[in-house]
């Protein structure tokens, strides 16, 4: 047992193997697909086939924003929502908290130890009234969900029957690199075949984290200008904990408190190779190598600051 672990991470760790790695990942990968393809049978979500349903509106300009829960949300101005809103946009799980209602969802399922399942449904009961307002129901946003932690449809994010229509469910698979030589010629691996679009079709490559997945599916629906925006990576507090979000919103406040100056989760690598700030920055690099995109961060104070391109923002919102 011993020697085929060391065999495995000698596997994972090499560089000029990503070829072989590539069948791994995808034996997961199309596993996942068929646990998800069966997971929307069940539930009556639709199966997020991303290189043909459109799940983003098909690109008339190359820009997508992804709009994290980061403190620097609260630095954006008006005409900087307005510009957002002339292009595709996507909120990670608790961006709904936020006035400006993106044209996509996207929701993590969330999962709960035996013992506080119940509590978790309560709390998602809450979480869903506070989502299913009239300003969010009136742009009828789509949703994306994530496969719940085994097929549990107990822990779907609760969305208004209007919304329905427009929901999809996909599947991720990590990818199995050990090494940060190794993960790159991996990612050049998936963008290559990204492009052909032969990719498992309802599973999007992951990182362990939310943002990476979501500039997957924006590569493979065709957007090439991907802007980070909240996407902080650091210890400030969420955007909701701004003074003036907590006199308006108190629930929401209640519902998730400051965070005791802990780096966010996916900052940290915890058994992979890099954490997600690390991963941010080698996939823009790639991409712009590969010539297949360019990531863009939206906000000076954002830990990818300096590490990516800092987006230009037009001054009059146009």
């Amino acid at each position: 047992m011993k020697n085929l672990k060391s065999l495995a991470r000698w596997f994972l760790a090499r560089s000029w193997l990503a070829g072989a790695r590539y069948l791994l990942w995808a034996h997961y990968a199309r596993r996942d697909s068929r646990a998800t393809e069966h997971f929307a049978e069940q539930s009556g979500v639709s199966l997020a086939q991303v290189f043909k349903a459109p799940i983003l509106t098909s690109p008339t300009t190359k820009n997508l924003f992804i709009l994290g829960s980061g403190s620097s949300v609260n630095e954006m101005t008006r005409e900087q929502f307005q510009h957002v809103a002339r292009h595709e946009s996507i909120g990670i799980n608790f961006w709904f908290f936020h006035d400006f209602v993106p044209n996509l969802f996207s929701f993590d399922a969330g999962r709960a130890k035996p013992s506080e399942q119940e509590q978790g449904k309560r709390s998602l009961v809450t979480l869903g009234r506070l989502f299913n307002r009239t300003s969010v129901l009136a742009a009828r946003p789509k949703v994306l969900y994530l496969r719940p932690h085994a097929s549990d449809e107990d822990f779907l994010f609760p969305i208004s029957e209007d919304l329905q229509s427009g929901a999809w469910v996909s599947g991720r698979a990590n990818m199995l690199s050990l090494t940060e030589a190794a993960l790159e010629t991996d990612i050049r691996v998936m963008l290559r075949r990204l492009t052909r679009h032969a990719l498992p079709a309802a599973v999007l490559p992951d990182n362990g984290s939310s943002v990476v997945r979501l500039v997957f599916l924006g590569l493979s629906q065709g957007y090439r200008h991907i802007v980070l925006c909240g996407v902080d990576l650091d210890s400030r507090p969420h955007f909701w904990m701004n003074d003036d979000y907590a006199e308006r919103y108190p629930e929401h406040v209640k519902l998730f408190p400051a965070p005791d100056d802990k780096l966010h989760g996916t900052a940290e690598a915890r058994g992979r190779p890099l954490g997600n700030l690390e991963f941010l920055v080698l996939l823009d690099r790639v991409l712009r190598e590969e010539k297949v995109g360019q990531l863009f961060v939206g906000s000076p104070s954002s830990r990818l600051s300096g590490l990516l391109s800092p987006y230009s923002w037009p001054e009059s919102g146009d």
